[in-house]
C-alpha cells in the first residue's frame, strides 16, 4: 500500500533534502506540501510533480484526511506546534532536528506520539551515514578496545543568513548546528552524560545573534569524555573531523573526504579506508558547499518503521538527550560554570 506523505516546509532544505529523496522511494507518494513562499511552492511542484497539492499554511496539510505521515521541515521554533498537531491528527511524524527548543517541548511531543501510537523519528541523519555506521560497528567490535574519548572539530564558513541567525528561532547555535554531533557522541559512547563545561562567544560575526564559536566538553559515566570545537568564521576547510580513542587504538574520520583512519597499539601500520556512499541518494549540499549524507537512508528507515511497527533508532528519547546536552552547554556558556546534567534529567 502506498504511504501518503505531507511535507511541512517546502523551502530550500525541505525541498532539496526531503522531497527530492522521498519521490524516489517505492510505494511512497508526497501528495501535499506547504510553504509561505510562492516561489518555494512552485519549486516544490517541479520536484514533486503536477499532482502535488500546495498550501501556504502547514495546518491545512495536517488536516488532510488522506495523509498518513508528516515531514516537519519548518523553522526550529515551529517544530513543537507542527509535530503536536500532526500526532493529534493521527499522523506518523518525521521531525527535523532539534525535536524542541526546550525539554518541555520534547516531552510533549514524545508523550503525544505514545498516546497516538504513531512513529516519531527525528532528523539525525549522521547515524545513517556509512562513514559513522562503520565507525560505530568498529567500536562495538572492540577494534579500539574500550572507547574513552571522542572529539569533533568543525571549522567552516558561516551558515546561511536569515532565520538561522536568530537566537529565538533556532534556540541557539549549538542546538541548531551541533545537536547532530552530540547525538553522535551519545550514540557511540552509549553512556549517560554527567556534566558539561563550555565556552563560546560572538567574536567575529557580530551582525548575528548566535554564537560563532564554541568549545564544549561532555563527561559521561565512567569518566569517558567527548569534546567539540566549532568555528563558523573559518574561510577555508569545512571538513568535519570526528574521532574516537580507546585503550587499544583510535579512529579518525573526515566527513567530506569520506575517509576513516584506524590505528592500533599492537600494529605499526595504520589503515586508511574510503567509505563511499551507496545508491543514488540525493545528497544535500549546503551554502558552504558541504554535502550532508544519510538523508535518504533515514527516510527509508522512517518508512520501514511505519510499515513494520518499529521504533526508530533516532527516536524521541534519543533526540531529547541530544537537546539536553545542547541546552546544558549553552547554560554553561551563559553562567560561566560547569553544568550538571541532573538539571536536565529524564
Amino acid at each position: 500500500m502506498t504511504l501518503r506523505i505531507g511535507l511541512l516546509g517546502a523551502g530550500w532544505f525541505g525541498r532539496e533534502a526531503h522531497l527530492r529523496n522521498l519521490v524516489r522511494l517505492e510505494e511512497v507518494a508526497v501528495t501535499a506540501a506547504s510553504s509561505r513562499s510562492d516561489e518555494s511552492l512552485a519549486a516544490a511542484r517541479d520536484v514533486g510533480g503536477e499532482g502535488l497539492r500546495l498550501f501556504h499554511d502547514w495546518r491545512e496539510v495536517v488536516a488532510l484526511a488522506d495523509i498518513d505521515a508528516i515531514i516537519v521541515s519548518l523553522t526550529n521554533d515551529q517544530h513543537h506546534a507542527a509535530a503536536m498537531a500532526a500526532l493529534r491528527a493521527g499522523k506518523h511524524v518525521f521531525c527535523e532536528k532539534p525535536l524542541g527548543l526546550n525539554l518541555a517541548e520534547c516531552d510533549d511531543i514524545i508523550a503525544a506520539a505514545g498516546d497516538a501510537g504513531k512513529v516519531l523519528q527525528v532528523g539525525h541523519e549522521m547515524r545513517f551515514q556509512r562513514l559513522y555506521l562503520c565507525m560505530k560497528d568498529m567500536i562495538e567490535r572492540g577494534e579500539i578496545g574500550e572507547l574513552q574519548l571522542m572529539w569533533c572539530r568543525e571549522f567552516r564558513g558561516p551558515m546561511r543568513a536569515g532565520w538561522r541567525s536568530s537566537e529565538a528561532v533556532t534556540g541557539g547555535a549549538l542546538l541548531e548546528k551541533n545537536v547532530h554531533h552530540f547525538d553522535l557522541f551519545n550514540w557511540m559512547m552509549d553512556r549517560r552524560p554527567v556534566r558539561v563545561s563550555a565556552h563560546g562567544g560572538i567574536n567575529v560575526l557580530k551582525d548575528r545573534e548566535i554564537l560563532d564559536n564554541a568549545q564544549v566538553l561532555v563527561e559521561y559515566e565512567g569518566g569517558r569524555r567527548a569534546s567539540l570545537e566549532l568555528c563558523l568564521f573559518a574561510p577555508k576547510g569545512g571538513d568535519c573531523e570526528i574521532g574516537g580513542c580507546g585503550d587499544e587504538g583510535r579512529i579518525d574520520t573526515r566527513n567530506q573526504a569520506l575517509t576513516l583512519t584506524h590505528h592500533r597499539f599492537d600494529s605499526p601500520e595504520g589503515t586508511v579506508r574510503q567509505i563511499a556512499d551507496e545508491g543514488d541518494s540525493a545528497n544535500f549540499t549546503d551554502s558552504s558547499g558541504r554535502i550532508d549524507r544519510g538523508i535518504r537512508p533515514q527516510l527509508e528507515h522512517f518508512v520501514e518503521c511505519i510499515r513494520h511497527g518499529r521504533t526508530p533508532c533516532n527516536d524521541g528519547a534519543s533526540a531529547r538527550r541530544a537537546v539536553a546536552i545542547c541546552l546544558a552547554a549553552q547554560e554553561s556558556i551563559r553562567r560561566r560554570e560547569t553544568v550538571w546534567m541532573e538539571e536536565f534529567a529524564e
